[in-house]
């Protein structure tokens, strides 16, 4: 698939310290995101432990 995307010139110049083509660049920035969507939410479930614990709410009755 073929998308057309209008880059910043933050992103431009970020390429350019990596000295990396931009579209490279682009290109790992969507893989990260794909990477971190896939990945369990860590920290959202560690905040709801901590509210379970706090509420005294065995978290087989919820």
């Amino acid at each position: 698939m073929q998308i057309t995307v209008t880059i910043s010139d933050a992103i431009v110049r970020e390429a350019a310290a990596r000295s990396l083509p931009v579209i490279d660049f682009v290109e790992s920035l969507i893989d990260k995101g794909m990477l971190a969507a896939s990945e369990p939410p860590v920290f959202d479930s560690a905040i709801e432990r901590i509210r379970r614990l706090r509420s005294g709410t065995p978290a087989s009755r919820q």
